[in-house]
């Protein structure tokens, strides 16, 4: 997943200016300015390739480089152009990829937290933090991260496991169970509670798989895998999903190297990687 190549990653604060040879992540909605090279790399442009005064903020650093958020302006750089953040989905997996998912994670908190929740005062970019400060009460706001669950539903005795499709969206492909943990409620009970809502199946032997950050929408996925208990019959919830079936092992529409944690989990699952 495009997150293994960030061990490198420096996500400790750095306040000092940036220079001509540092990364610029610059966004207009979901679009991103940048290019692809003949590998389908994303390249991104660097300070000095922005002719415009650029007001910026420290996202993290790499070994060699370090990335900047720039914010209020929408710039411009010979040989770049605005593409959709959809197309990050199937670069090629590297440090750029990396940087340019999580930096739109940082580009919608600050186009979110433009006031304080508190007094209601516009909130500035604290220069010794990565957050918002109101100057009024002190309130500060660091970046949301919305945890929620995926779990690969398995049943041993057809060696199965459940697929889904969600209800209403534009993403069509089968996918796992899964859904977002409420508050107050551990991780391990999230992925009960969603499998039962949207499936009517009981699961035991839950088993955690893996992690995964998703910039796209604020999130942090984490992975479980688990055994149908009881009855393997299906109750969809209609709202929440168009499709809800048992697929065998073999007919498991999962292909290596995927990008998301579902995505790796149905391969994981296909090729006999998940531990059950």
């Amino acid at each position: 997943m495009f997150q293994d190549c960030a061990e490198d990653f420096n996500i400790e604060y750095d306040g000092k200016s940036p220079c001509g040879n540092d990364t610029l992540l610059c966004y207009k909605d979901r679009e991103i300015l940048c290019r692809f090279d003949g590998d389908n790399r994303v390249v991104l442009p660097k300070f000095k390739d922005i002719k415009e005064n650029i007001n910026a903020v420290f996202v993290f650093s790499e070994t060699d480089a370090r990335y900047f958020l720039a914010l209020d302006t929408v710039f411009s750089a010979e040989g770049f152009e605005y593409k959709n953040t959809e197309l990050l989905k199937s670069a090629a997996e590297d440090k750029n990829q990396f940087a340019a998912i999580t930096g739109f994670h940082y580009k919608s908190f600050h186009e979110e937290n433009r006031f304080c929740g508190r007094c209601g005062e516009r909130l500035a970019h604290y220069p010794k933090k990565r957050c918002m400060l109101c100057e009024n009460c002190g309130n500060e706001v660091f970046p949301k991260i919305s945890p929620a669950v995926i779990v690969g539903v398995i049943d041993g005795e057809t060696d199965s496991i459940v697929l889904t499709k969600y209800a209403d969206r534009d993403y069509k492909k089968y996918a796992l169970v899964a859904g977002f943990a409420e508050m107050g409620e551990s991780a391990e009970n999230a992925a009960k509670r969603e499998v039962m809502e949207e499936t009517g199946l009981e699961i035991t032997d839950l088993k955690y798989y893996k992690s995964q950050p998703w910039g796209f929408s604020q999130n942090l996925l984490l992975g479980f895998f688990a055994r149908v208990k009881n009855s393997q019959e299906i109750k969809m919830d209609e709202t929440e999903l168009s499709e809800a079936v048992w697929v065998k092992r073999e007919d498991v529409p999962a292909v290596p190297d995927s990008i998301s944690l579902t995505g790796e989990m149905m391969w994981a699952f296909k090729s006999r990687q998940c531990g059950l």
